[in-house]
């Protein structure tokens, strides 16, 4: 009769351990899926990372050692135990997936084999999750061999339930435009010794696939519309300063016959550093602080940073118009200092001919050892219908090396004239120069942005 009862005992005990472990955990499921229409231009966004945000000493659920059966006894489980869980470098591969699959531009994936920078340069927004709430229900077991022909698999197994808070941040207003949370869940019933991770990471793709159906973020990312509850909060959400179409005047002083190493600190001051997340280059064309440089460099921004030669000014421009097809965008200083010379240089329109040297100014690759950085070269062929990106063009080559960074950047001839600008260079399968580089001839990035010369 003891047995029998002490039998019962345990059943009651093993079975309210393993219901109260379904009850301590929330469940939620996946929300349909707003996916972006295939001929719609969301604005490239990057994930900027996960914080977890826990109060100290706070048990996030509890934790059994089963051997073959898991729910008794049970322990709490602190926050410590999520240090180690967190896998930064693919929960942004998570984030980048569950967003991409719907259809949103999202730059810096894993899987992208070149240098990021540019990749990055295009985002306008970044956005960071704050995980709030945990809850965690696990089973650590140690495996055996049951029979000769049956082993049972060592790991954790359980389920997991988190609360994610989203922040997206625009970096040229420095300000937050939207917050939301979401939630996401998750229960994987095979041991794997990997098992709390993959527990995180899969409720967390399930927040972040969620973020991606909310209806608000949705209409920011793809038609540019603000939540109107959070628009009083905006401080920066300037509407545009100046006309696009406006006419841009030139000053063009006649083509010069002076070598352009002659006073060369003073000519490299019309290079600029436009910045976003990443940076690439551009240069002065007008006084009035009228910018070219890519396209591809300001992305789909209204604003950008400049920081000038030297770093001697920090300034903001807008974006007044671009040619994603030829690769070039004009932008315009928000505000010209007082006293702050800008420094313009001739406007060749013709090709330079092959084999004349040239110059690039630029800031390639790690723009705080290499700022405003002057290389040389020679014109090495007119190539006239080349296929880039999907589409024929009109290029200048030259052996000056190109690196990221410098895209955007002036080519300037031999007696300090401007006859291009840098747009791409070839490498190798191991990411160095090849000495076959494009550079857009000027006259055709001035049409292409309906700037007389």
């Amino acid at each position: 009769m003891f047995a029998r009862h002490f039998s019962l005992f345990l059943i009651i005990l093993l079975s309210l351990s393993i219901s109260g472990c379904s009850r301590y955990v929330k469940k939620v499921d996946y929300r349909p899926a707003r996916e972006v229409a295939e001929d719609a231009h969301p604005v490239p966004i990057l994930f900027k990372g996960a914080e977890l945000l826990l109060p100290v000493g706070t048990d996030v659920g509890f934790e059994s050692d089963g051997g073959r059966f898991c729910g008794w006894p049970r322990y709490p489980v602190s926050r410590t135990v999520l240090r180690d869980a967190i896998d930064k470098k693919f929960l942004k591969q998570t984030f980048h997936d569950a967003l991409e699959a719907q259809g949103y531009d999202v730059v810096g994936s894993l899987n992208i084999a070149y240098d990021l920078e540019d990749e990055i340069d295009r985002a306008d927004y970044s956005i960071k999750a704050k995980i709030k709430d945990v809850q965690l229900e696990m089973c650590h077991k140690e495996g055996d061999n049951i029979m000769i022909f049956f082993t049972t698999r060592r790991g954790t197994e359980g389920e997991f339930y988190m609360s994610v808070d989203w922040s997206v941040y625009d970096t040229l207003r420095r300000t937050v435009v939207y917050k939301t949370t979401t939630e996401g869940y998750t229960k994987r019933q095979i041991p794997n010794q990997e098992g709390l991770t993959l527990m995180f990471t899969d409720a967390f793709e399930m927040a972040a696939h969620n973020l991606g159906t909310d209806k608000d973020f949705y209409n920011l990312l793809v038609n540019g519309v603000k939540p109107q509850k959070q628009e009083r909060q905006i401080e920066d959400s300037r509407p545009a300063k100046f006309d696009p179409l406006e006419e841009v005047r030139l000053n063009n002083p006649p083509l010069s016959r002076e070598a352009f190493t002659k006073n060369i600190e003073d000519k490299r001051e019309v290079a600029v550093m436009v910045q976003k997340f990443g940076h690439g280059s551009g240069f002065f064309i007008s006084k009035q602080g009228h910018i070219l440089t890519n396209a591809h460099v300001v992305g789909d921004s209204l604003r950008t940073r400049i920081v000038t030669a030297n770093k001697e000014e920090k300034l903001v421009a807008e974006v007044l118009r671009v040619d994603k097809v030829r690769d070039v965008a004009l932008l315009k200083l928000e505000k010209v200092p007082e006293n702050f010379n800008i420094e313009v240089l001739p406007i060749r329109s013709e090709w330079p001919s092959v084999g004349e040297d040239v110059y690039t100014i630029g800031n390639p690759k790690d723009y705080r050892k290499f700022l405003d950085t002057v290389s040389k070269g020679i014109i090495s062929a007119h190539r006239e219908k080349i296929k880039l990106d999907g589409v024929r063009q009109n290029f200048i080559q030259a052996d000056i090396e190109t690196h990221k960074g410098s895209n955007g950047g002036p080519l300037i001839d031999e007696y300090g004239n401007i006859v291009g600008m840098v747009v791409a260079g070839r490498m190798d399968e191991n990411g160095t120069g090849m000495g076959l580089n494009y550079f857009i001839p000027i006259a055709e990035a001035l049409k292409a942005l309906d700037i007389k010369p």
